[in-house]
């Protein structure tokens, strides 16, 4: 089999295809477990060209929040996890001298999986050298939310570009469960496989802090977990079972793209979202806007 590569944006899902004894030259993780929040939070540094070409990430820091409690209406954990984000922030531009801030909410507020961005650029309080856009999607403006973004960059200047979006993961667990912030910008369309030009301090020429949450999985996602947990409790009842002794010299990738050979074509184009995708979405455009208006607050 050809080796291939299943796209995530989690830095620490790329992490996650190395051992975890392997130590990655120019890769430097980290990772808390907070019992009050039952959070865990991974820091993952990439700080040379060895680490990034490893990792298929840009040189920078990377910070995954995960915890199922981001998706119910829990005002209480909501401020203390918006408050865990504005902190995250302050340390990525602590020593940048931050003036103007150009929040950008990425994505269709039409479909709900993809509304995340807007929905926070909804919420987002307007401040003196504070500016929000939600650029809307191809399909609905005729332009490219780059060439949009860009545009407002160049006339307005800012500092700093916060810029929020659904994501991809390779891990059906992490949907909707997992927040990541980095400053090494991002790729508006990502999530859905519909891969834009990028958002980053090298094309906009102004540093760029992302935040997003995965919010959908692929049909073909969906196949391989199962059978890999399948896989898992055949061989932990059976050391000698034939089908799972059949894949044991199999890699992650292999696997995974021998399950998405077995699916039709039209399953495997589908992308899955949790039924109840309407709250959640809600929940989680409540946190990040609440922690991005802290951060803007602080800095008045």
């Amino acid at each position: 089999m050809k080796k291939i590569n299943i796209y995530t944006d989690l830095a620490l899902e790329e992490r996650e295809r190395f051992k975890r004894n392997i130590e990655i030259s120019g890769v430097k993780i980290d990772k808390n477990y907070n019992k009050e929040l039952f959070m865990t939070t991974t820091d993952v540094e990439i700080f040379n060209e060895n680490g990034a070409k490893s990792m298929g990430k840009p040189i920078g820091s990377y910070v995954t929040m995960e915890t199922r409690f981001f998706k119910e209406d829990d005002l209480e954990r909501q401020n203390i996890f918006a408050k865990e984000i504005a902190n995250h922030m302050e340390e990525m531009t602590k020593n940048q001298n931050i003036k103007k801030i150009l929040i950008v909410g990425l994505g269709n507020s039409k479909a709900t999986p993809d509304s995340l961005g807007p929905k926070v650029a909804e919420q987002i309080e307007i401040l003196p050298n504070v500016y929000c856009l939600a650029p809307g999607v191809l399909a609905q403006t005729g332009m490219e939310t780059f060439s949009i973004v860009k545009g407002i960059t160049a006339q307005m200047k800012p500092d700093i570009i916060i810029a929020i979006d659904s994501l991809a993961a390779r891990n059906v667990r992490r949907i909707t469960t997992t927040i990541q912030l980095t400053d090494t910008g991002i790729t508006p369309g990502s999530g859905i496989g519909n891969h834009r030009k990028g958002l980053n301090e090298q094309s906009l020429n102004t540093k760029v802090i992302a935040i997003g949450v995965p919010m959908v999985v692929s049909g073909a996602t969906i196949v391989n977990d199962t059978m890999e947990k399948l896989l898992e409790i055949l061989a932990s009842h059976n050391q000698n079972n034939s089908i799972s002794n059949i894949f044991k010299d199999y890699t992650s990738d292999e696997k995974y793209q021998l399950f998405e050979e077995l699916l039709s074509e039209d399953t495997e184009q589908m992308f899955v979202t949790p039924k109840d995708i309407d709250e959640i979405v809600d929940n989680l455009s409540k946190i990040i806007a609440c922690g991005i208006n802290m951060f803007c607050n602080v800095l008045k």
